[in-house]
């Protein structure tokens, strides 16, 4: 499966900032350190500082280790400070992360 992340965050400074997630899916006896997918990563903007920042939904983000029911989902966000995109030249704080997923039913039944 895929899924995206938006990130909600803020900084003191003008600038772009750049986001990335990657995931991995564990089973039941599977090793703790398995590798996660490839990183996905979206810019977003600083419009005013010290204000909200809602990022755009990143593109698909598949997740490693063959995702099952039942499985352990793990995600691994962060900025890529190092990336020439990001021009934000202090810490960007996030605040939080929106998941976004499709299922395949339309109740737990």
């Amino acid at each position: 499966g895929t899924v995206t992340v938006q990130f909600y965050w803020e900084a003191t400074n003008t600038g772009d900032v750049v986001w990335g997630a990657q995931g991995v899916c564990i089973s039941d006896d599977d090793v703790l350190d398995a590798a996660f997918g490839t990183g996905v990563t979206v810019t977003d903007s600083v419009t005013a500082t010290t204000d909200l920042m809602v990022s755009a939904a990143t593109a698909a983000i598949t997740i490693a280790g063959t995702p099952a029911a039942g499985d352990l989902a793990v995600f691994r966000v962060y900025r890529n400070a190092s990336s020439g995109s990001d021009t934000c030249a202090v810490d960007a704080k996030l605040l939080g992360v929106k998941l976004n997923f499709t299922t395949n039913a339309a109740d737990d039944s």
